[in-house]
């Protein structure tokens, strides 16, 4: 079982020193991905649509080269980008839908909960919480304007290495999703390849103009 106890700030801080303390720490996370070029994790997503229903968790791997080219791979689907074009991959139907990433703004990427932050969101605290044994960073971040896909975010950045350790947000229909990340590995060497996807035999193409 996940905890998370609240451990408040020692001293006072004001509001000032409060906003240089929560940018200090997304400027030494999005430093640490930046500085890794590229990098990979192993992921868990819950998705709880409600009391009524059970939560969906599905598992897969990660990999990125910052800032915006990215693959994701579980049982269910791949998704790969990059940076120009979105190759959706779904196992079950068969089928991937290929589209330009500049035309989409319904899609959460990586770059949406791991370092896109000062640009397109406020963040009003920061709270120490301890998740899973370790210290980190809560950051609760509320969109700056209503055309982000993401309106509110919950963050936890790992007090030591600040690299994000959970996200958590509501999608559209109002889902709950979270996100828990292991096993960080940084500047690490990919096939040059890997952020464009290939279509293997049988699988129905489909390209939107």
């Amino acid at each position: 079982m996940l905890v998370m106890a609240l451990q408040p700030f020692s001293g006072t801080l004001t509001a000032e020193s409060t906003k240089s303390a929560i940018e200090k720490v997304i400027d030494r996370s999005e430093k640490a991905y930046a500085d890794a070029g590229q990098f990979s994790a192993k992921f868990k997503q819950t998705l709880s649509a409600g009391d009524f229903f059970e939560d969906e968790t599905t598992s897969g791997e990660m990999t990125i080269s910052y800032p915006d080219k990215f693959r994701i791979e579980s049982p269910e689907q791949t998704l790969a980008s990059d940076g120009d074009s979105l190759w959706s991959y779904s196992v079950e139907n068969k089928q991937v839908t290929i589209e330009a990433m500049k035309d989409l703004n319904d899609v959460v990427t990586p770059a949406d909960y791991l370092f896109r932050f000062k640009q397109h969101y406020s963040i009003p605290s920061d709270t120490i919480v301890e998740l899973n044994g370790k210290k980190a960073h809560k950051l609760h971040l509320k969109a700056l304007t209503e055309d982000e896909f993401v309106r509110e975010l919950d963050l936890y950045i790992d007090s030591d290495t600040y690299l994000v350790s959970r996200a958590v947000y509501r999608d559209p229909n109002d889902n709950l999703v979270t996100l828990d990340f292991s096993d960080w590995k940084l500047k690490i060497k990919t096939q040059p390849d890997i952020f464009r996807f290939q279509t293997p035999p049988g699988v129905e193409e489909v390209r939107v103009p």
